[in-house]
């Protein structure tokens, strides 16, 4: 019998995410491919890490970089399911029209190696339940390993010694990054709604009741009313976290900002015109705030796009912050 896949595809933004749409239909005794890119070169559009879930009868879930590629894949691991033994296999796809094997059909150039694996039954859904878990403890690090024998969970760093002919990916789980937003006016709401669609987890503070946009923001996953001039016990040193300081003018920004540049964040943005940051700078300086600390704050902040509308804005903030995070 020959097993097809539906073509829409459920969208999915961060690790966890993709494991708990695997998990609906693992657990719905849907047997089911599942395609990682375990390697990937110069211009390929799957990165490595990138997965695909492909459940017989159901919804796709993920990618593996889209195009013609993509599809052809999704049609030989279609055929694999019918053939006992087939899994895991590896696929390498080369991007360029004047190759012939493992041509891909896409012409970007650059190259990747796909993993194809076969998830069914309890071991499957034991599997994918554990790795679900792995993402809450804090505690101890997990990796993903996906190698020629099937997927495993183990501690980070434990890696095994391979065969001669044995191959290993591996990948860290790590949770959705965070964001926060210190204020809740028009911008914040853009732009925990621009995070929350990229996978960020957002929260927000801010020091005023009843706002209409407070109200109005279902994307942040928290939000916190606050005392500005107490922002430290509420965002102390995280080297994981991005901050974002949008509050309601140039005094509150002023206080927030002095209390948090010398904390360590994975990126520290202020919003505001380059005026106003100007100004704010020079009496920061004037009051002992060395110049390489000033530095490390993205004022203004955004790419220059020119962006005027919140919407605008929140665009050119999430690029600057996507930039940071895949540096």
């Amino acid at each position: 019998m020959h097993h097809s896949c539906t073509l829409n595809k459920s969208n999915v933004n961060n690790q966890r995410d993709f494991w708990l749409e695997v998990q609906k239909r693992v657990v719905g005794s849907d047997p089911m491919a599942l395609l990682c890119v375990v390697e990937s070169v110069g211009s390929s559009p799957g990165r490595k890490g990138f997965k695909m879930c492909l459940p017989i009868g159901s919804e796709l879930v993920g990618t593996i970089g889209g195009g013609i590629m993509e599809k052809k894949l999704i049609d030989l691991t279609a055929d694999l399911l019918d053939r006992e033994g087939s899994f895991p296999f590896l696929k390498r796809q080369v991007h360029q029209a004047d190759i012939g094997k493992d041509r891909s059909g896409m012409i970007c150039s650059g190259e990747q190696t796909v993993a194809g694996y076969f998830l069914y039954g309890q071991e499957a859904i034991d599997l994918v339940s554990n790795i679900i878990a792995a993402f809450d403890e804090r505690d101890r690090a997990r990796e993903l390993e996906f190698s020629t024998t099937g997927i495993r969970l183990i501690p980070a760093g434990e890696r095994r010694a391979l065969g001669p002919d044995e191959w290993c990916y591996y990948e860290v789980l790590r949770d959705r990054p965070s964001l926060a937003i210190v204020g809740a006016g028009h911008v914040s709401l853009a732009l925990s709604r621009q995070m929350d669609l990229l996978g960020f987890r957002v929260i927000v503070y801010d020091d005023r009741n009843g706002l209409h946009t407070w109200h109005a923001n279902t994307f942040a996953q928290e939000k916190h009313v606050v005392d500005y001039a107490r922002m430290t016990e509420h965002l102390p040193d995280d080297p994981e976290l991005y901050v974002v300081i949008a509050s309601v003018g140039y005094r509150t920004d002023d206080l927030i900002l002095r209390q948090l540049i010398h904390h360590r964040y994975k990126y520290l943005g202020l919003l505001g015109s380059a005026e106003k940051v100007r100004v704010m700078f020079e009496a920061m300086r004037n009051d002992g705030f060395p110049a390489e600390v000033l530095a490390r704050v993205h004022a203004p902040i955004g790419l220059p796009v020119h962006s005027r509308t919140p919407e605008e804005i929140a665009v050119s903030i999430a690029a600057e912050i996507i930039g940071v995070k895949n540096a």
